[in-house]
């Protein structure tokens, strides 16, 4: 994962322990997408233990040849389908507000920008994210989908 997210720009490329962490003890809650047995997407996640229920949706990704295609809706169709056999009830992630494209999808595919009800809020590129979310001056938006 950490190859294939180092090919996927603008996406941030964790350090490889990270990946290794979140795949040993997330494994079953994280997904690939394979074309020609060859990785074309992604969907990494982390089950919090203080929020039943709900599963945070850490990372996404698609290589860039096959953005555009439909693979990411695809791919979360897919992700929200094994969750819910899973006993999940709510899936919750966070955008950059810089990250378009993402923001898109996540909307197209009915998830809601929830951060006024997380922490104190900021307009960034007209879109409402919580301020200093990540760290100081890293405002991101949270989504949420019950599903």
């Amino acid at each position: 994962m950490h190859q294939f997210t180092a090919g996927c720009p603008p996406m941030e490329n964790y350090p490889e322990h990270v990946y290794k962490i979140i795949l040993r003890y997330f494994g079953d809650c994280c997904f690939i997408a394979e074309e020609n047995e060859q990785i074309i997407g992604f969907v990494m996640g982390i089950v919090p233990q203080s929020f039943h229920g709900t599963y945070f949706l850490w990372d996404i990704g698609v290589t860039p040849s096959y953005r555009g295609q439909g693979i990411g809706g695809k791919l979360v169709r897919e992700v929200e389908k094994e969750l819910g056999k899973m006993g999940f009830k709510r899936i919750e992630l966070t955008i950059d507000p810089s990250n378009i494209p993402s923001r898109k999808l996540f909307e197209k595919m009915g998830y809601e920008n929830i951060s006024e009800r997380v922490g104190k809020t900021i307009e960034v590129q007209g879109n409402m994210a919580v301020k200093d979310y990540y760290k100081p001056g890293r405002h991101f938006m949270v989504f949420e989908k019950l599903i």
